[in-house]
């Protein structure tokens, strides 16, 4: 049986969230890490959401000890591309 999976529209607002502070970095990458190693599970098919949750399963990434590979800026690129579309 597949299980129930997230929409777009849901990753979106977890990185608005993020950027809010109402969670962390850590958390969203931790959520969105669950549904690309059991995609067998979940069975996701959708293309945009696929890539989202790629995006977001990176989001805590450091290229520096106290700095994230993706700044605040390139957040609010994945939300205005993905609005876009």
């Amino acid at each position: 049986m597949k299980k129930e999976i997230p929409s777009c529209i849901e990753v979106i607002e977890l990185f608005k969230k993020v950027l809010t502070g109402e969670t962390t970095r850590e958390k969203i990458s931790d959520w969105a890490t669950h549904y690309i190693v059991n995609d067998k599970i979940y069975d996701i098919r959708d293309k945009e959401l696929w890539k989202l949750l790629d995006l977001a399963s990176g989001i805590d990434l450091r290229d520096a000890p106290t700095e994230y590979l993706h700044c605040d800026e390139d957040i609010r690129d994945w939300i205005r591309n993905y609005e876009n579309t």
